[in-house]
């Protein structure tokens, strides 16, 4: 029977904040990895959930704030049952019944925000359950029964299901429901294990111990024996596939195993962490925490990089001869289209700036760091000066190199003073000899460098609203006029494109602006809609130039007919600099944040999910109503007899009623919806569907 109901606005679906990525994430910090035996999810601390099944194509990208707009963190994902879920860094859950496609938001309760290590999935006692684990001992579990904390009494990083769970990490912990647990036989919480998976075909756990050298096998759980191994230490994930256990773990090493007794050992990335591993489409993926992706065959030895990492926080970009060039903390990658990037064999130093002229790369770094890259050698060479000095920014023009920076601690009693090096061929280096800076204040210094319309022109640190423009080859310096906007600024970016200067100021509370002008003399300042806005651009891609600026969390903001919109979100890592050519943008920072788009800015305003849509369409359920009357609908038919259950926030139970083969829909009593919120679940035709209703006054 199909109840038909009028629709109301009373009842919406209050679904976590997702939005399609216009930027691609190049190194996403993975933490997790699940399956449905067709799709891979992996999930991050960037707030990324992406899918793919081939570990190359990444078609679909989401990235999660909760309601307040806040980026989240998702530690761990597990799928069973028929629906994924997430764990995060907040006391909600994220869930998906429909394959990853779609993912909503829950209230776990309170005691829920705590730092979960790993989740997986079991069917205890013949039900259904995810559980958490915690560094802290506290556990979680998530079944019919809403979500419930446990303490398992010692810390935990690893956890398997099937018809019981086990956890390891300070010993080895069981649970025949999730939600108690107790220690088994002869193994003391002083023996430290890393990771556990099930043998679904022998009927045995099997886990090995931290340092690789000890695994532990069992097959009812409780009573264990344990067997030398020659596994890799600090295994992070481990799973059981294709008769095959497969670990992964610290500096890109895997560990293989037939039987669970002999074990051998690959390298994958020595320069990546690997965080998961997971079977599907007869083949291992495996998940690093600095983005790097490697795929093997169905035999868990033979590896394929499908691509690569990078964890340095990155300070600007450069292109010229044919090659990308980005310098951060750990030195230099290299990439020939922006997309793929490789780490520079040169020696690892903290590297500011980076430019490119007269067929070479001058980068410039602290400790007075200066190397060049001869594009026609393919070689680095070390042209470091006074080890005192913080190099901040290089530029190129009229046939010169300049670097500019500051001497001095800046301590109290001391202060910075400003340094200038200029080279016409980016191995001899003058300091301030051929560059007349008497007219610099003692604590002023370069904070950016560029060049452009046959000038130089410098953001002045130390002193607000300062620019300085350096005509005749840099020899001297003027002070910038027409900058009254600017004026309680700290000017801290500048950049030449599209013949434009650009020039961006940020306040120590956030407000930023962002300024223009084709000859450095005349500005003016763009809409004051940006915060934390680091380094901003003119870039042309897919039409006429747009300003792009970025800033932290992961912030972009674009201009759309003279306005600002922040972007599409793909990662809440702090960004610092911006670059565009090519038909393409991007956009770099902390701890490997490299992202990459030649789509144009769109006009949307992507802001925080709004606490209540007016229209749960889109969901698998739908909850209306009329007058004193609910109703709760699917968005499928089902073909058999089913049930639906009305939960609390606590997860104690409201009522329950029977859903007939063909029906959609159940009306529900008045008393059930006095509660404000509450849990839907559909069970039935071997599926379980959730969402959570909120009445929105």
């Amino acid at each position: 029977m199909m109840c038909r109901i009028k629709k109301s606005a009373a009842m919406v679906l209050a679904a976590v904040g997702m939005v399609f990525a216009q930027w691609q994430n190049l190194f996403p910090v993975y933490n997790g990895l699940a399956t449905d035996g067709s799709k891979f999810i992996a999930v991050s601390g960037d707030g990324l959930i992406r899918t793919t099944t081939d570990g190359a194509t990444w078609p679909s990208h989401r990235f999660i704030n909760d309601e307040d707009g806040n980026t989240r963190q998702i530690y761990a994902v597990a799928f069973g049952g028929g629906r994924f879920v997430a764990v995060q860094n907040n006391s909600n859950y994220l869930y998906s019944g429909d394959g990853g496609v779609n993912w909503n938001s829950v209230q776990a309760g309170p005691g829920a925000n705590i730092e979960w290590k790993h989740l997986a999935y079991g069917e205890p006692t013949g039900t259904w359950g995810f559980v958490a684990v915690s560094a802290s001992g506290k556990t979680a579990l998530f079944d019919d029964d809403g979500w419930q904390i446990a303490d398992a009494a010692t810390p935990l990083s690893h956890v398997a299901g099937a018809r019981r769970f086990v956890a390891v990490g300070d010993g080895i912990r069981r649970s025949s429901d999730g939600r108690g647990w107790g220690g088994t036989a002869g193994i003391p919480a002083s023996e430290k294990i890393a990771v556990v998976a099930y043998d679904n075909v022998a009927g045995k756990f099997v886990a090995l111990s931290k340092d690789g050298a000890k695994v532990y096998t069992s097959t009812d759980s409780e009573n264990w024996t344990s067997a030398t191994a020659a596994a890799a230490p600090d295994m992070a994930d481990m799973v059981f596939a294709n008769g095959k256990f497969v670990a992964v773990g610290k500096a890109g090493k895997a560990s293989v195993s037939g039987d669970g007794s002999s074990w051998s050992v690959a390298t994958l990335n020595p320069d990546d962490d690997f965080k998961a591993v997971k079977f599907a489409n007869n083949a291992f993926l495996a998940l690093g925490a600095g983005g790097s992706v490697y795929k093997s065959d169905a035999n868990g030895a033979n590896w394929e990089r499908k691509s690569g990492s990078s964890v340095a926080s990155y300070k600007q970009i450069a292109f010229g001869g044919g090659k990308y060039m980005a310098v951060g903390d750990l030195g230099v990658w290299v990439s020939d289209n922006g997309k793929k990037w490789e780490k520079s064999n040169v020696e690892a130093r903290n590297l500011n700036g980076v430019a490119f002229g007269a067929g070479k790369f001058v980068a410039a770094g602290d400790n007075g760091a200066i190397i060049t890259y001869d594009n026609a050698g393919d070689r680095w060479t070390d042209y470091s000066v006074g080890a005192g000095e913080n190099l901040t920014s290089v530029a190129f023009g009229d046939g010169v190199f300049m670097i500019g920076g500051k001497t001095g601690s800046g301590s109290l009693g001391d202060s910075y003073k400003p340094i200038i090096y200029r080279s016409e061929d980016g191995a001899n280096w003058d300091v301030n000899t051929l560059t007349d800076m008497s007219g610099w204040d003692e604590r002023e210094y370069v904070n950016s460098l560029c060049y452009g319309n046959g000038k130089f022109l410098a953001a002045v640190g130390g002193k607000n609203g300062a620019l300085r423009i350096g005509g005749k080859n840099g020899l001297y310096w003027e002070v910038a006029q027409g900058l009254s906007a600017a004026a309680d600024y700290p000017m801290i970016s500048t950049v030449y494109a599209e013949n434009k200067f650009i020039a961006v100021g940020t306040k120590s509370d956030g407000v930023s602006i962002v300024l223009n002008s084709a000859d450095a003399e005349n500005w003016q300042a763009l809409p004051s809609e940006v915060r934390k806005v680091r380094s901003a651009t003119l870039a042309a891609i897919g039409g006429s130039p747009t300003y792009i600026a970025v800033a932290d969390s992961g912030n972009i903001y674009a201009t759309v007919n003279g306005s600002w919109y922040l972007q599409s979100k793909v990662t809440n890592r702090n960004l610092s600099t911006v670059y565009s050519g090519g038909g393409f943008a991007l956009a770099a920072g902390a701890k490997g944040a490299m992202l990459f788009s030649d789509a144009p800015p769109t006009s949307v305003k992507h802001a925080s999910a709004p606490r209540a849509a007016k229209s749960s369409k889109g969901g698998l359920m739908s909850l209306n109503r009329a007058g004193r009357t609910s109703a709760v609908t699917l968005s499928f038919t089902p073909v058999k007899a089913g049930a639906i259950t009305v939960y609390s926030l606590n997860g104690r139970q409201l009522y329950k009623t029977r859903l007939g083969a063909g029906e959609r829909s159940a009306l529900l009593p008045e008393r059930v919806m006095s509660n404000g919120s509450v849990i839907v679940r559909y069970s039935g035709e071997g599926r379980n569907v959730s969402q959570r209703f909120q009445i929105v006054r």
